[in-house]
């Protein structure tokens, strides 16, 4: 899943943190790609639309989006958000953004070098069920989120190799949120990619309990002697043959 960038320009400190908030509020409601950040390259930006800096022409290239906060009673336009900034008006205009930036760009990784994350690696071309991965270093806490959900798997990947089924079996989370996941490690350059059987667990499963063992096959007991047989060597017996 991509991050898209959110930042603001030349807006009150107080607002900035009402933001950073909501944010983080936002990310607790399920999926939610955006992140605030306090540098270019942006994917949206917020600006104080009561200002002459902020109502110039080049703050609109400094972003995909742009929403202008403007005064309480100002009139409502196209991109803009009349101020006490109200939660749900900014969360909705956030997923309209969200919509139409992904609609006109490929699926590509947003976080940079300041991230401490590798450059993004293109998708292997294997089918999914026999690519595994393994986690190369613990993910930053940008793309973690505080998520439990993010934690426990991130966990199991750097234990073992594993591939989305198999994540998705030992953490009993839908598969849809283990693919998501895995892509978004791939594309960060987080995971090593694998083929193949992954090494079995010595003493242990991923869950702490003793792994379970194969039982030994079953011996196969000789053939019996069939009934003639039995009765010939009987009366050879009786003859003393």
């Amino acid at each position: 899943m991509s991050t898209l960038r959110l930042g603001a320009y030349k807006l009150p400190a107080a607002e900035i943190v009402l933001v950073q908030t909501l944010l983080r509020l936002y990310s607790h409601g399920g999926a939610f790609r955006w992140t605030y950040v306090t540098e270019p390259p942006y994917d949206a930006l917020l600006a104080d639309g009561t200002t002459p800096e902020g109502q110039h022409s080049s703050v609109d290239a400094m972003a995909k989006a742009v929403l202008r906060l403007t005064r309480m009673n100002a009139g409502g336009g196209a991109n803009t958000l009349e101020r006490p900034i109200r939660a749900d008006l900014l969360q909705e205009w956030l997923k309209k953004t969200e919509h139409d930036l992904l609609d006109t760009r490929p699926m590509t990784t947003t976080f940079g070098a300041s991230d401490g994350l590798a450059a993004p690696t293109a998708p292997a071309e294997l089918p999914a069920t026999v690519l595994r991965f393994k986690l190369r270093r613990w993910p930053p806490a940008s793309l973690l989120r505080g998520d439990p959900t993010r934690i426990r798997l991130a966990t199991l990947l750097s234990r073992r190799a594993l591939n989305a089924s198999e994540m998705a079996s030992i953490s009993q989370q839908p598969l849809s949120v283990c693919q998501e996941f895995l892509q978004t490690l791939q594309t960060t350059g987080l995971v090593d990619v694998q083929s193949g059987a992954p090494a079995p667990m010595p003493g242990t499963g991923d869950s702490g309990a003793p792994a379970m063992v194969a039982p030994a096959p079953a011996v196969a007991s000789p053939p019996k002697p069939t009934f003639a047989r039995s009765l010939i060597s009987g009366i050879r017996r009786r003859l003393g043959l």
